[in-house]
């Protein structure tokens, strides 16, 4: 925006409050391009687990469940993030609340299915906390715009 003062044109600065929410909005966004990420890999996770790929640890020893157990509790998780992350895109705060519970579950069953593939649950945890932090953070900012 432009005010003329005389022959010269001055710039106004940019609102402080637009450019926080411009900066919440990439936030959500980008919790919702990795939940949408997350969904994907652990689909295909659990349904590698499901059929005994060879790519996991043989004869891990798990807290709670077998491989296959663990397999269908990360598919199920799967199918859950990508309708979440619809739901994300269109703003809707009931699925930003699902989101970072389903995210938690997730981090937590990461944990526990360490033993089959220790460093690709450790990064898959890492990236449900960073995006439970941008859903928790973010968030509200989407249902007052």
């Amino acid at each position: 925006m432009a005010v003329q003062t005389g022959p010269q044109m001055t710039r106004t600065p940019p609102s402080q409050a637009s450019y926080e929410e411009e900066r919440g909005q990439g936030w959500v966004v980008f919790a919702a391009v990795l939940l949408l990420t997350l969904g994907t890999l652990n689909v295909i996770d659990g349904i590698a687990a499901i059929g005994n790929a060879h790519f996991y640890i043989a004869n891990a020893h798990y807290i709670f469940g077998d491989l296959n157990a663990w397999g269908w509790v990360v598919l199920c998780l799967g199918v859950i993030q990508l309708l979440v992350a619809a739901g994300v895109f269109a703003k809707n705060q009931f699925a930003r609340w699902t989101g970072v519970a389903v995210l938690s579950l997730n981090a937590i069953a990461q944990l526990l299915m360490m033993p089959a593939y220790p460093f690709w649950s450790l990064a898959i945890f890492a990236i449900d906390i960073l995006a439970v932090y941008g859903l928790i953070a973010y968030g509200k900012r989407i249902a007052d715009s």
